[in-house]
C-alpha cells in the first residue's frame, strides 16, 4: 500500500467530511473541496477503497433531479485512522526522528549534482551502522545507493526512477528499486571494494522491509520518490 501526498489529501478530506457530518461522504462533496473532477475523485476513493482505507455503501438518492438512483457513499476504516493519526508509524519510529532523518536525507540528495557524491558516500557508508531501527536504516541504504547510481551515469539513475515509480505497491517499489540499483552497479562500478562493503547490507535492508508495517512501507517509498525526483 502506498500512502502518497495525494492519497493522503483525499483521506484527511474525506475524513474530516464524515466526522463533521457523522454519515458517509458523497465522492462528488470531495470533489467539489478539493478542487479535482468527480471522475478524479470517484477513481481516488475506489482506490483507497481496495487498500483498506475506505469502506463504500450505496444509498438511494431522493434528490429530485435523479429520484431513487443508488449513489455510491464513502467512509474511513480504523487503518485509514491509524495512518492519519500516525500511531503506525510512530510504533518504530518516532515521528520527529524520522522528519530530521528525512529532512537531511533528501537535503544531501538534492546537493548531489554539484556536490563531491564519493565523500558523501564515504560519510554514509560509515554513518550506516548505527540507525537501528529499521524505517531509518532503511532510508540510509536507499540513499547510498541512490548516491552511487550518480557517480555512474545519469541514465542508470533515470532508468531506476523510470521503473520504481511505475510501482502500484510500496513493497513492490522498494524491492525493484534494489534490484534495478544492484543490477546497474554490478555492471558498471569498477569500485568492487565498495559494491561489496553496499552488498554486505542487502540481507539487512530486506529483512527490514519484512518488519516494515504498511505504513511504514508507505512512508519509505514516498522518502524514496522524493529522494530520486531530487537527485535527478
Amino acid at each position: 500500500m502506498r500512502i502518497t501526498r495525494r492519497r493522503m489529501d483525499f483521506l484527511q478530506k474525506i475524513k474530516q467530511l464524515y466526522e463533521a457530518a457523522n454519515a458517509p461522504v458523497h465522492y462528488a462533496r470531495v470533489a467539489e473541496l478539493l478542487g479535482v473532477s468527480k471522475w478524479s475523485a470517484y477513481e481516488m476513493l475506489k482506490t483507497l477503497e481496495k487498500e483498506g482505507l475506505l469502506v463504500s455503501q450505496y444509498e438511494v438518492n431522493q434528490g429530485e433531479r435523479f429520484p431513487g438512483r443508488a449513489m455510491v457513499l464513502f467512509a474511513p476504516t480504523r487503518l485509514a485512522d491509524a495512518v492519519l493519526s500516525g500511531s503506525t508509524l510512530e510504533e518504530k519510529a518516532p515521528l520527529k526522528e524520522w522528519r530530521q532523518v528525512k529532512e537531511r536525507l533528501l537535503s544531501q540528495c538534492g546537493g548531489l549534482k554539484k556536490n563531491n557524491p564519493r565523500e558523501f558516500i564515504e560519510q554514509l557508508m560509515a554513518e550506516l551502522p548505527g540507525p537501528e531501527r529499521p524505517l531509518i536504516f532503511s532510508a540510509y541504504m536507499i540513499t547510498l545507493l541512490i548516491a552511487q547510481l550518480q557517480t555512474l551515469s545519469a541514465k542508470s539513475l533515470g532508468l531506476v526512477k523510470k521503473v520504481v515509480l511505475g510501482a502500484a505497491k510500496a513493497e513492490t517499489g522498494l524491492a525493484t528499486f534494489i534490484g534495478v540499483a544492484m543490477g546497474s552497479m554490478l555492471k558498471t562500478t569498477p569500485q568492487l571494494p565498495l559494491l561489496s562493503q553496499i552488498v554486505s547490507h542487502l540481507d539487512r535492508f530486506q529483512d527490514n522491509l519484512v518488519e516494515l508495517n504498511q505504513s511504514e512501507q508507505a512512508q519509505l517509498m514516498d522518502f524514496l520518490e522524493e529522494a530520486l525526483e531530487k537527485a535527478t
